[in-house]
């Protein structure tokens, strides 16, 4: 008898629904397995949180900008799909700062700067060189990252370099957030070396150990971040063009139902009045949303677990100017803002520094954040209120009194997941109940374990593996 194919329905167009579409059909095929994957975004247009925008020889980016190539992968997948060419990596003059009595003050990067720098007293640098000597905790938990931080590096570390770089990038609160979320690889470091350093220097002698016993040569060294010369939207406009099943864009979900004694168990019902049988769903959207999916189709404590991850909303605003009015055009990657200093900015990225190839050559553009945990309400400021508090700050900090050539401005509210104490405990113990109460019934996204490109790519190439045990008995039932 002929395979049944199987029908997958995947809620959420962003990297996590796309990347999960694209490696399920791969490995389908490689298994010799039907599927057929039809894929809804309630949006216009697929990505998500990835929002490029390209006009007048600019490059804006409203989310993500760039990934960490230390996590393979995203790096790893702009091959497999062919854009290795595209891939553009940071220039490597860029530095990073630290607003500081209301001025850029950089971070240290090594033994000279670290001596120098005014962001840490004595006090503060002699404690952080005490790091690889501080005893490792003993209880393997969950704790918050700052918690972490602060055993490790200090106070005075974490408040005035580590915190507004965190919070800047993830949005929230170190002392809230979970380290084994954001930075789970320290704690594993910790946990196995007794210190990060230590785990540091452990794993370069390891790394080296490998490239000696297989003979290889040392690998060309990557850049610490990478992008693609048409924005990130050039991953996900090719990942879509790879993904043979049917992506419906402007297609929310109005209803999801669950009847076990059906043969296609999942009915999807859609905003534009059609319905899908499917016999797998994946939910790739922000966990608020997953909740209102799954409202009175599972325990209330699943949809309440889900419902109770903060998010922080967020307002990016790209502003360009004439290079040539810019007396002293900032050199660096960014500017983080302690909560020390009266900025009402949470970040600035030197964007012409970081990826000078995004704007004409006579063009200078820095990305300014606003909102965040700190102070929310900033990001829903009217345009014109939020435009005049951007350049004031740029004014402020930089001595920018040009005027703007172009402004960009993308709203996320919310933004970003802020994952606490015990999330990791928390999901697996609703993926547990969800198993039990709809089997086949599948998360992963930004709001479960990591919500960097890379980190949403890894968790659907895991779950793609999960999916695919699940696959393999239930096709073979269905041939039977």
């Amino acid at each position: 008898m002929n395979q049944q194919t199987v029908e997958i329905v995947i809620v959420g167009g962003g990297i996590s629904g796309l990347s999960t579409a694209y490696y399920l059909e791969k490995e389908a095929t490689q298994h010799n397995l039907a599927v057929h994957i039809t894929v809804l975004e309630r949006e216009a247009t697929l990505g998500g949180k990835i929002a490029t925008q390209r006009q007048d020889g600019f490059v804006f980016e409203g989310g993500p900008e760039s990934f960490v190539t230390r996590k393979l992968e995203a790096w790893e997948l702009c091959h497999e799909l062919g854009l290795q060419d595209r891939l553009v990596g940071t220039t490597r003059s860029g530095k990073n700062y630290v607003l500081h009595n209301g001025r850029p003050a950089i971070v240290p990067d090594g033994p000279g700067s670290f001596l120098s720098t005014p962001l840490l007293s004595l006090g503060g640098k002699l404690r952080l060189l005490k790091e690889p000597f501080v005893k490792p905790r003993t209880d393997s938990s969950d704790e918050s990252l700052g918690s972490f931080l602060r055993r490790r590096l200090g106070d005075e570390m974490v408040d005035n370099i580590v915190k507004p770089a965190i919070g800047s990038v993830y949005l929230g609160d170190v002392d809230a957030m979970s380290v084994q979320v954001s930075f789970g690889r320290f704690a594993e470091m910790e946990q196995q070396h007794g210190s990060v350093v230590k785990g540091m220097f452990a794993l370069m002698k390891e790394k080296r150990a490998e490239r000696k016993a297989s003979g290889e040569a040392r690998p060309p060294k990557k850049p610490a971040f990478a992008t693609l010369q048409g924005g990130l939207m050039e991953l996900v406009n090719t990942l879509a063009e790879q993904i043979e099943g049917e992506i419906l864009r402007e297609t929310a979900v109005t209803n999801l139902s669950h009847n076990p004694t059906n043969a296609q168990p999942y009915k999807v019902e859609l905003s534009d009045g059609r319905s899908l049988n499917a016999d797998m769903v994946v939910l790739t959207t922000p966990t608020f949303v997953m909740a209102d999916l799954l409202e009175g189709v599972v325990e209330t404590a699943v949809t309440e677990q889900l419902r109770a991850i903060p998010y922080n909303p967020v307002t990016t605003v790209n502003v360009a100017f004439n290079r040539s009015e810019i007396e002293d055009p900032f050199d660096g990657f960014g500017v983080v803002v302690p909560e020390s200093e009266t900025s009402q900015l949470l970040a600035i990225e030197g964007m012409s520094a970081k990826f000078p190839h995004r704007a004409p050559g006579d063009q200078f553009v820095l990305r300014a954040f606003v909102g965040g945990q700190r102070q929310p309400e900033l990001a829903d400021l009217p345009e014109a209120e939020l435009i005049s508090l951007v350049r004031q700050e740029l004014a402020q900090i930089f001595g920018i009194s040009a005027r703007p050539t172009q402004i960009h401005i993308q709203r996320w509210q919310p933004a970003n997941p802020q994952p606490p104490v015990g999330h990791l405990a928390m999901i697996a113990e609703v993926e547990r109940k969800l198993a039990d109460q709809l089997p086949q019934l599948y998360l992963t996204g930004a709001g479960l374990r990591g919500q960097g490109v890379p980190d949403c790519i890894r968790q659907s190439r895991n779950l793609v593996e999960q999916i695919l045990a699940d696959l393999q008995p239930a096709s073979q039932t269905l041939a039977a």
